[in-house]
């Protein structure tokens, strides 16, 4: 799959980002200001840039300005506090579903409903809970017999984490795939970037086996641990990626893992949305 390019509408969607982030963290007009001045000079010099590596210098900026090291902390506690009581929606759908494979994709593809700032999907904690029994039940974009070929066919299973409060539904995932005889590896980011589940996070709830992918949004060959390398190049290893982050910087040599890589998102905005030929907003499993 070609890399995914900014697009026209991805400038409004990091300045509106931005907005909230600045918003959230910033009591003075000027403060804002000088940060959406700051992206909006860094996006004017680096056109054509793909979108999760600009939203990761807008990330830079505002943590830079705001002098606060995990801006989205509150919001991010306040995600897994909302997932862990919707959690027993998700345990009951599963055990519901005669397609266990089926309802694990949608649970995961689901809960990347978890976002905040995304122009034009509107995300809130406190209102999830009622939307979510009818997220998992929603249209799934997916070849679902050759995601169940590769779920079948591979032993080891790389999960690239995406957000907070999502998370929580990986780790439903995790546990039903380490039932089936998996041994699952997880890849969580190596610090605080937006609302993305750390590496250290994820070992202060939970007992996965896991290990830090880089400081950036998505996944970047060049900033991964050695480690996270040495998995993501292994062939005995399928990838699960999560999230349009990934999608988004994963496009750029995700034909080296074809066969063996699988995406699992809401599409959340038009660009990807578009270059998965899928409506704005589906949920979709994507095999590579």
């Amino acid at each position: 799959m070609a890399l995914l390019r900014v697009a026209s509408n991805c400038y409004p969607c990091l300045l509106d980002r931005a907005k909230f982030e600045c918003d959230m963290l910033f009591t003075r007009d000027e403060d804002k200001k000088a940060a959406v001045e700051e992206l909006l000079d860094f996006m004017a010099g680096n056109k054509g840039g793909v979108p999760a590596l600009m939203g990761t210098e807008r990330e830079f900026i505002i943590k830079r300005r705001s002098g606060k090291a995990d801006p989205y902390r509150e919001l991010k506690e306040e995600s897994n506090r909302v997932a862990r009581d919707l959690l027993p929606q998700a345990e009951e759908f599963y055990e519901q579903s005669p397609d266990k494979i089926e309802a694990l994709i949608r649970i995961a593809s689901a809960a990347n409903s978890m976002e905040f700032g995304v122009k034009g999907h509107d995300f809130d904690n406190a209102t999830f809970g009622r939307a979510f029994a009818g997220t998992l039940r929603e249209s799934l974009h997916a070849d679902m017999d050759e995601l169940k070929r590769r779920l079948q066919s591979f032993d080891k299973i790389f999960y690239l984490t995406d957000n907070c409060g999502e998370v929580i539904f990986d780790l439903f995932v995790i546990e039903r795939l380490e039932e089936m005889g998996k041994r699952v590896v997880v890849g969580s980011k190596s610090e605080p970037i937006i609302n993305d589940v750390t590496a250290q996070e994820l070992k202060s709830f939970s007992e996965v086996d896991v290990i830090p992918t880089g400081n950036v949004v998505g996944t970047v060959l060049e900033h991964l641990s050695e480690e996270a390398s040495l998995l993501l190049n292994d062939s005995e290893w399928l990838i699960l990626s999560k999230g349009m982050g990934n999608f988004e910087t994963m496009t750029e040599f995700d034909q080296r893992l074809k066969g063996r890589l699988i995406y699992i998102l809401r599409a959340k905005c038009e660009p990807v949305a578009a270059k998965l030929a899928v409506p704005r907003g589906s949920l979709v499993a994507r095999a590579v």
